[in-house]
């Protein structure tokens, strides 16, 4: 891939984090490795889903000063009830906690 995160060098509009008021920490980067190693494993569409995904949960816990990696269940309601006052469809916010688990799954793997 010559360095080129997937599915970002595939995606029309790709993210951009400069628009972050600080650095990408430690644990933010792990986060993204993850979440590139989470989507490697799915055809285009579903990572291009789960990635997204997983780019609003990384979005949300850094508005909020929370580490990307320590953050408890109670902080995973709290996203979910926020999905739910902006009406997400209940299929959605499902998909969000599977791309959740995923990705904590692997992290406990390595």
């Amino acid at each position: 891939m010559g360095g080129e995160r997937y599915p970002e060098n595939h995606m029309m509009f790709a993210p951009d984090y400069h628009d972050l008021d600080v650095e990408i920490t430690a644990s933010e980067t792990r986060f993204l490795d993850l979440r590139e190693s989470v989507c490697l494993g799915y055809g285009y569409n579903t990572a291009r889903a789960y990635w997204g995904d997983l780019d609003d949960w990384f979005r949300w816990a850094r508005e909020r000063g929370k580490d990307i990696l320590e953050l408890s269940e109670r902080d995973a309601a709290q996203y979910y009830a926020l999905l739910r006052r902006r009406r997400y469809s209940e299929s959605t916010i499902r998909r969000r906690r599977t791309a959740l688990r995923l990705l904590y799954q692997s992290a406990s793997k390595h």
